[in-house]
């Protein structure tokens, strides 16, 4: 059902005093008011719309049943998510901190495309190279571009590109670490802290299993990211040779797993195998996370599949246009509509229902897009999110005479 609620309930008059008229002219005025009281007095038809057949959560509570096949998931801390609507599915210490190992480099590579054009051509100096652990052997001297270094960021995980990307970026590694920790507080990431742009334990390099999946939805907003993380091999220069280095994803499960777009894989002997995927069926972007764990394939396959047989992607189905009455204006009516509907993460078969919260009436004046009201998404009775209400066109004024007023 939906519902209109007018303002506080009461119709609003107004009276200038002042006023010399024949006693049978205040008469008629009396009369007049009368029947306008009257008339705005009687109740408001609600607008009917549609019924809703989808059912919508924000909780990981929600799927407790569905998804109780994940509590036996093999890592320290572990995390599901759908990002579009903000939609927890599994959650397993996800509030813990711990290192992040190679996955650091999904925030050294959104950062980079922030800063960097995709054609800039960065030499390669000797403090870019030699860098512990994995690398895509940099030679001083030669050329690569900005996208060329990110490819070998991603795919083989390298280092040194990590390095080389961070000084081009920033100028040094720290001062390039400065913009990463900037980045992730303003994306509202209190529990990650970076010390370096390739994932090196670090006393003091941490994130959440939480905050990284928050992290990685953001980076896979970016389209030249998704692309990078979800190419299993490409070749690039290597000195002087034009397709001289083969890099090829470590990701173990991106061509076998149905849907599967990337992210990152990362191992270090402090902080244990830790992986990061996101992957899409029907509409439904999932992203999972799991940090310390011990099969990092089998772990991933798990949530994924225990998250996509669980739920679906549903955009409410709800009537998108209504009309209000309209006071002062050329027309008795306005248009007024959804501004745009949300998509909800939903347990498979059940039902959401809609209540619109707007005025009885708008008054002459209100132009196109403006707020008027809202839609109120319900679950249970419970509140879980809601649309925007606005003005459809531009409303116009209608000038009458003094007479027209009085008389009708």
């Amino acid at each position: 059902m939906l519902d209109f609620c007018g303002h506080n309930g009461f119709p609003v008059f107004i009276f200038c005093p002042g006023w010399s008229l024949m006693k049978q002219n205040r008469i008629k005025i009396c009369v007049l008011l009368l029947t306008a009281v009257l008339f705005l007095a009687l109740p408001v038809v609600p607008v009917e719309t549609g019924k809703n057949e989808r059912v919508a959560s924000v909780s990981c509570d929600t799927f407790r049943t569905e998804l109780s096949v994940l509590s036996g998931v093999g890592a320290e801390c572990a995390f599901l998510y759908a990002p579009e609507s903000n939609t927890v599915l599994f959650s397993q210490n996800a509030d813990r901190r711990h290192g992040m190992a190679s996955t650091t480099k999904i925030m050294t590579a959104i950062t980079s495309l922030e800063l960097l054009p995709l054609d800039k051509a960065i030499t390669v100096g000797k403090e870019m190279t030699g860098v512990e652990g994995s690398s895509i052997y940099l030679v001083p001297g030669e050329t690569l571009t900005a996208e060329q270094l990110l490819y070998g960021l991603m795919l083989e995980s390298g280092n040194d590109a990590a390095v080389a990307l961070a000084i081009a970026c920033a100028g040094s590694v720290e001062r390039f670490v400065f913009f990463m920790n900037a980045k992730a507080a303003l994306l509202g990431c209190n529990d990650t802290r970076f010390a370096n742009p390739h994932g090196l334990s670090d006393n003091g390099h941490y994130t959440t299993a939480r905050e990284l999946a928050l992290l990685t939805a953001y980076a896979m907003e970016n389209e030249t990211f998704r692309k990078i993380v979800s190419t299993y091999s490409v070749r690039i220069p290597y000195k002087d040779t034009e397709n001289g280095r083969l890099l090829v994803n470590h990701n173990p499960i991106l061509r076998s797993f149905d849907g599967l777009i990337g992210v990152k894989t990362g191992w270090t002997t402090l902080d244990g195998k830790c992986f990061v995927t996101a992957a899409e069926r029907n509409g439904l972007t999932l992203i999972a996370v799991s940090l310390g764990d011990t099969n990092i394939s089998a772990t991933h396959r798990q949530m994924l599949e225990a998250g996509f047989a669980a739920c679906e992607r549903t955009v409410p189905t709800v009537e998108t246009t209504f009309r209000l009455a309209l006071v002062g204006g050329k027309e008795s009516f306005a248009d007024v509509e959804v501004a745009s509907l949300p998509a909800f993460c939903l347990p498979k078969g059940a039902s959401v229902s809609a209540r619109i919260e707007a005025p009885a009436f708008l008054y002459a004046g209100v132009r196109k897009g403006e707020t008027v009201g809202r839609v109120v998404f319900l679950w249970n009775g419970k509140e879980i999110g809601q649309a925007e209400l606005v003005c459809a066109e531009n409303t116009e004024v209608r000038h009458i005479s003094f007479w027209e007023k009085v008389f009708g």
